[in-house]
């Protein structure tokens, strides 16, 4: 078949010359369209990230020190900047419980932080939260003063409990602890705000706890000077040592 014969052949199907002129131009389109969306990657490539906007309920975390450090690191490229490195330096941070960072086009990045709430102090080196939780922060930077808590590692959550406790029953009758110590052979002893200490023993803590509520203000009639201790280990009665005097067993 010559070709003048193939061109006349086509003629006479209309549609099929259609379809390939549909085909070509599509794909044209296409081309142009890949082109036009790469040619826009290449010039975002230099898009800087102008600003951080850092959100959060801060106590102890200084926000304006926190926001130089994030402009000084990662202010730069839009594309480049990792959110999961951001917020691995954050969770890094001092007084930082939970960070979620975010880009925001064209020129952001959004970091929100929620900021440790210390209840504690605890072994006079470490931080318990809220959800009795150990963390690490300068206790210098305490705001405001929070109670001491000591105890055998992995004994935290039990001794927190324990404080909740009694402080609670405490103020019930205008007492307030300071401190409260669980030894080794998980004996708890407690001071009180001015000093008192009580010797509360391993069992039936909370029950000695309200016979020395009860016996308070007798202990305070008997002598002039200042209760110092007062022990509660007994099944009846109560050894009292007075300030600068041997103790004294009041039945």
């Amino acid at each position: 078949m010559s070709l003048r014969q193939y061109f006349s052949q086509l003629n006479h199907r209309p549609g099929f010359i259609g379809g390939l002129l549909f085909f070509v131009l599509a794909l044209a389109l296409l081309s142009w369209g890949g082109f036009q969306v790469y040619g826009w990657l290449q010039s975002q490539q230099g898009a800087p990230i102008k600003q951080v906007r850092l959100y959060g309920d801060f106590q102890h975390i200084q926000q304006q020190r926190l926001q130089q450090q994030l402009q000084q690191q990662y202010v730069g490229n839009f594309f480049r900047v990792d959110v999961d490195q951001v917020q691995q330096f954050l969770q890094q941070q001092p007084w930082v419980y939970q960070a979620a960072v975010r880009k925001q086009w064209p020129d952001t990045l959004v970091v929100v932080v929620t900021e440790q709430q210390p209840v504690a102090v605890w072994n006079q080196q470490q931080l318990l939260n809220n959800k009795g939780e150990l963390f690490i922060a300068p206790l210098s930077e305490l705001i405001p003063a929070l109670p001491k808590l000591h105890g055998p590692e992995g004994t935290e959550q039990d001794a927190l409990t324990m404080f909740h406790h009694m402080q609670t029953l405490l103020q019930l009758h205008q007492f307030s602890a300071e401190q409260l110590w669980l030894t080794e052979r998980f004996s708890w002893r407690l001071q009180l705000q001015g000093g008192l200490a009580l010797q509360l023993g391993r069992q039936d803590t909370m029950k000695r706890l309200q016979r020395f509520i009860e016996l308070y203000p007798t202990m305070q009639q008997h002598r002039e000077q200042e209760l110092a201790e007062v022990d509660l280990r007994y099944d009846t009665g109560v050894a009292v040592r007075y300030a600068n005097t041997e103790p004294k067993r009041k039945a």
